[in-house]
């Protein structure tokens, strides 16, 4: 008898127990989510995003030895890049000829000449595959020529200035996001006065065929 009387308190007391537990979370049911969702550490800042991969440009800057081209025999030059596909490039080339004739006499003839060129271009290179690109250009060079003469005891000279057009089509190496070789060669047509494969007219503007190859370093 006596442990029947226990096992029917025990089994009130576990039903008190289970009411009173199904009356509290019926009134906070926070407390039941609190309890099942996992600790997280508050750090009080949000995830870093994730890293862009560094966009293809090609390097700024270049200094390369350009063969004929728009210095006509040599230049020089150094380019930067204003935007990723479009550079401009200012060269130099310095040319000095001499030459002495005599006949014999004790009469003599000399005549100097020295050519100064500043060639001043703009490239695009937007149409490009990686460092392979090609290269439209177009700009101007500016010839300055100095020339004196002697002989028979006379002497003269004169100088002058002279713009010369430049158009450019061509291929070009340059490095991409990084310091490289840079390499270019093409095709380009000088536009000015007493430019043509016939030479017949020097006061005429006309259209000179001319090529060029430079290299050079970009970084």
């Amino acid at each position: 008898m006596k442990m029947i009387r226990f096992a029917a308190s025990l089994g009130a007391v576990v039903c008190t127990l289970t009411t009173f537990a199904t009356t509290v979370l019926a009134a906070d049911p926070a407390r039941t989510t609190k309890a099942i969702a996992p600790a997280m550490p508050a750090t009080g800042e949000a995830a870093p995003a994730p890293a862009k991969p560094p966009a293809d440009e090609p390097a700024p800057n270049t200094i390369y030895l350009e063969g004929l081209g728009a210095g006509l025999a040599y230049s020089l030059n150094y380019e930067r890049m204003v935007v990723p596909d479009v550079g401009v490039r200012i060269g130099f080339s310095y040319l000095s000829f001499g030459a002495t004739a005599s006949d014999g006499l004790g009469n003599s003839e000399s005549a100097t000449g020295t050519y100064i060129n500043i060639p001043i271009t703009a490239s695009y290179t937007g149409v490009r595959s990686g460092k392979h690109a090609l290269e439209l250009g177009a700009g101007t060079t500016l010839s300055f020529a100095s020339g004196s003469a002697s002989g028979f005891g006379m002497s003269t000279s004169a100088s002058g200035l002279t713009p010369i057009g430049d158009l450019i089509v061509g291929y070009r190496i340059h490095p991409i996001n990084g310091a490289g070789f840079n390499f270019r060669v093409g095709a380009m047509a000088l536009i000015g006065k007493g430019l043509s494969l016939s030479a017949n007219n020097p006061g005429s503007v006309g259209i000179l065929p001319w090529l060029y190859l430079s290299l050079g370093a970009s970084f």
